[in-house]
């Protein structure tokens, strides 16, 4: 009985560590609810492709003319299939052990897949921005090492006006940086801004979260703002830890600025199994195996919509 309630603890453990993702990771608004409804299997999903004909001209005899509309799916597999496995020794109970596991899915969770994730997915936005047809990149990359001399206020302007010349919708954008470039945004001497003091609590809010009052200011910590980013696998030598690491000729990204509607995250969690200590033949431990799949889908038609700002020094 103690293990399978040990079992059921952990599996429904799974509830909160999606709500700690929800709260600490820096991209979980671009999760998609109706990409998360249409999984096939463990980890594919079916995106829908949806093709419509142009306006024709009005016929005072025979009225509109006949348009067609195509809906079709297409199964995509998700890119990222990351998990480890966790092993719980028995202490002195099912409880005892069950809170021990706790804390490491949760530490976990915390320290290493959420900072793997939002880096992968920036490294994805770069990588879909990047990416040339006929010559010609899909998106928009600006390649300038920051300088004291830089007005961040003015960069920031030449991104609006790049994705307002494509057409992208003002509403719902983001504008995701880093923290030396919010600084200097924060310092822009072109900025006029006015400071309230609050004559009971004496504060000074000096906080930038918004621009234009539309587009939110996502601070991003540099350790996770690559244009591209090396997984390890957790078995090879000098691997054994996974995780990631920037790559070598890569570029610490600056800002993005981005219509978050293109931008489609998918994410499915789960534990895949647990061996109890009954059944484990190499340890009296429970064995815990702990899985992720996820990816960050942008189509070719939609990628217009990322701007992205990197350093112009490549990784050395």
């Amino acid at each position: 009985m103690a293990i399978n309630t040990f079992a059921e603890k952990a599996l429904k453990f799974i509830g909160v560590l999606d709500e700690v993702y929800q709260k600490q990771s820096l991209t979980s608004i671009l999760d998609d609810a109706n990409l998360a409804s249409q999984f096939v299997g463990t980890n594919k999903i079916k995106l829908p492709k949806i093709s419509v004909d142009g306006a024709g001209n009005y016929d005072r005899d025979n009225g509109y003319a006949q348009g067609g509309v195509a809906v079709s799916y297409e199964e995509h597999t998700l890119a990222y299939d990351r998990g480890r496995k966790f092993r719980i020794d028995v202490i002195d109970n099912d409880e005892a052990a069950f809170d021990l596991y706790r804390q490491v899915a949760l530490q976990y969770v915390r320290t290493k897949e959420i900072p793997e994730m939002d880096a992968i997915r920036f490294a994805r936005m770069y990588a879909y921005a990047a990416k040339k047809v006929g010559g010609a990149a899909l998106g928009t990359v600006v390649q300038k090492d920051l300088t004291t001399s830089d007005k961040p206020l003015a960069l920031f302007d030449e991104a609006e006006k790049t994705l307002n010349e494509k057409e992208v919708p003002e509403e719902g954008r983001v504008l995701y940086c880093t923290n030396e470039f919010y600084s200097m945004l924060k310092n822009d001497s072109t900025i006029s801004r006015r400071l309230d003091v609050g004559s009971l609590s004496g504060n000074i809010n000096r906080k930038v979260t918004m621009l234009d009052g539309i587009t939110p200011i996502i601070r991003v910590p540099q350790v996770r703002f690559y244009s591209e980013i090396t997984l390890h696998d957790g078995k090879t030598e000098g691997q054994e830890k996974g995780h990631y690491i920037p790559k070598v000729g890569g570029f610490d990204i600056n800002f993005i600025y981005a219509n978050r509607a293109v931008l489609r995250g998918v994410t499915k969690r789960h534990v895949s199994k647990i061996v109890s200590p009954a059944e484990n033949q190499s340890a009296d431990a429970y064995d815990i195996f702990y899985r992720l799949h996820h990816d960050l889908i942008v189509r070719d038609n939609e990628a217009a919509g990322i701007y992205i700002h990197t350093k112009k020094t490549a990784r050395t």
